[in-house]
């Protein structure tokens, strides 16, 4: 076995100790054991460490030995993968590992000659830019300027097919050079996309560098649901919470295996803690729940808040509320298709882009698709409220979201000629279906503020909004419509 590999930098040797620690590895010396054994063989390398470090100290010693091995890296994502096959923390420790280092396929040369350019410079964005490119890194590594992150970010590793976190960096920070400056970067990330044939993900990146970005003044917390793959009535509940208007995305917090009817209080717990971190913020926040299908009908706007109080208020009372498909999220076979229609939404929100399913669409399985297929449609209000599950030929909301449409409403009692009007009564309202999101929860409060005056007669207090924008996607990975979302065996592991 060589040794002598300069490996994986320490930013990286970091986050595969915390990932292993969030793994619960740190307080189980028997994996620590088992671990230790299965890369002796694989590697024939001695790996002798005290027993009388802690566990976390005897990872980083693990790691740092494997690290410093040729082929070591690779081995222990293998051996990760043995003691816990198909669970969220061997695809980490894959994604830090796998691939080349930028140092591999950049000339020093050339790297020291832009390292050099960025000496000083620390523009407005420069930690936006470090977060975006470390996303595997939590907390995202600190730099004093550009320069040091060029350095700093060259060691970190990305996954297969995706772009090294040092090009992802020289992107974001082009937009905020001047024109000369930033087609100097350009050139460089071009090059290097040549060199590692990456250029479709170049191209996506600078698509989704170039999106419109929330308004100013503007936060997200997503909440994210996933089902256990094996366990029924099991989920996984974890959020992203948005702290600066312009950082997108933010890091993961703390992941929770929760019941159905835990939902609502640990959805509690988590707004209490956003708002805590936000207290010394003048923002709007929007709440986005990202749910499976069979999740979708949930009364999720209604949910209480401030349960401890003893005076609970509904969440839409205080923020825009929305639903958002976590199958389509972890569908990348529709995203293209996605993208598209939302821009056009975005250019042109009008009432004559919403389609309004009927009860004959069905008569043929395909027939709702091809109907959505015309881009014409960017938004639809069903006929009812989804079922649970797909059903060949009597589905409206499977055929939406293969056909790209991000805008998708219903309401789960009302007919459908009564949503029509409210929706047509939305459209000729404030700023329109442009701003749905806004508009329904003001509706909402003019329901509670003067009953007799509103437009709908109560009906979009239950509207249910599935507002999809792709600007604000999230990692939690690829499941697919029928499958299950990787790593449910490993959390129970932890948590157990």
């Amino acid at each position: 076995m060589k040794q002598g590999h300069p490996g994986p930098g320490i930013a990286v040797r970091k986050a595969v100790v915390d990932v292993l620690v969030l793994a619960g590895f740190a307080d189980d010396k028997s994996i620590r054991t088992l671990m230790v054994s299965e890369l002796r063989e694989a590697l024939d390398h001695p790996f002798t460490f005290s027993d009388q470090l802690a566990g976390r100290d005897q990872l980083i010693e693990i790691v740092s030995a494997c690290c410093r091995l040729s082929e070591g890296p690779d081995v222990l994502a293998d051996v990760i993968e043995f003691l816990r096959p198909d669970s969220e923390e061997s695809a980490e420790v894959r994604a830090l590992v796998s691939s080349v280092r930028i140092h591999d396929v950049v000339p020093e040369a050339e790297q020291e000659k832009l390292r050099e350019r960025l000496a000083g410079f620390s523009p407005p964005g420069l930690g936006r830019a470090v977060r975006r490119a470390a996303r595997y890194v939590s907390p995202p590594p600190r730099y004093d300027d550009a320069a040091a992150a060029f350095s700093g970010l060259a060691d970190f590793n990305a996954g297969p097919g995706e772009l090294p976190p040092l090009l992802i960096f020289v992107e974001s920070i082009a937009a905020e050079c001047d024109d000369d400056f930033a087609a100097e970067l350009r050139t460089w990330s071009d090059g290097q996309a040549r060199r590692l044939r990456l250029g479709d993900a170049l191209r996506q990146l600078r698509t989704e560098l170039a999106a419109v970005r929330p308004r100013p003044g503007e936060l997200h917390l997503l909440i994210a649901v996933r089902p256990d793959p094996i366990e029924n009535d099991l989920y996984e509940l974890s959020c992203w919470r948005q702290d600066d208007p312009d950082d997108w995305p933010p890091a993961r917090g703390e992941i929770a295996l929760v019941r159905e009817s835990e939902l609502e209080d640990h959805v509690d717990a988590l707004i209490a803690d956003a708002e805590q971190a936000w207290s010394e913020a003048a923002a709007d926040v929007v709440i986005e729940f990202v749910l499976p299908r069979a999740l979708l009908n949930l009364p999720v706007h209604s949910w209480a808040t401030e349960r401890a109080s003893g005076a609970p208020k509904p969440l839409y009372l205080s923020y825009q509320t929305v639903v958002r498909s976590l199958e389509r999220m972890t569908s990348p076979r529709w995203h293209r298709v996605w993208r598209q229609r939302w821009e056009s939404w975005v250019g042109n929100p009008s009432f004559e882009r919403v389609y309004f399913c009927r009860s004959g669409d069905d008569g043929d399985r395909l027939q709702l698709e091809a109907i959505l297929s015309d881009e014409q449609w960017a938004m639809a209000v069903l006929t009812e409220s989804p079922p649970v599950s797909a059903i060949s030929g009597q589905d409206e909301l499977l055929p939406a979201l293969r056909t790209g449409v991000p805008v998708i409403v219903w309401h789960p009692t009302a007919s459908s000629e009564v949503v029509r009007e409210v929706v047509a009564w939305l459209a000729e309202s404030g700023s329109g279906l442009g701003d749905l999101p806004a508009l329904v929860r003001e509706s909402r409060l003019d329901v509670l503020r003067n009953p007799p005056s509103s437009g709908d007669g109560g009906t979009l207090t239950d509207l249910v909004v599935l507002w999809d924008d792709p600007s604000r996607l999230l990692p939690i990975g690829e499941t697919g419509v029928a499958g299950h979302p990787e790593g449910g065996a490993g959390r129970r592991d932890r948590a157990s």
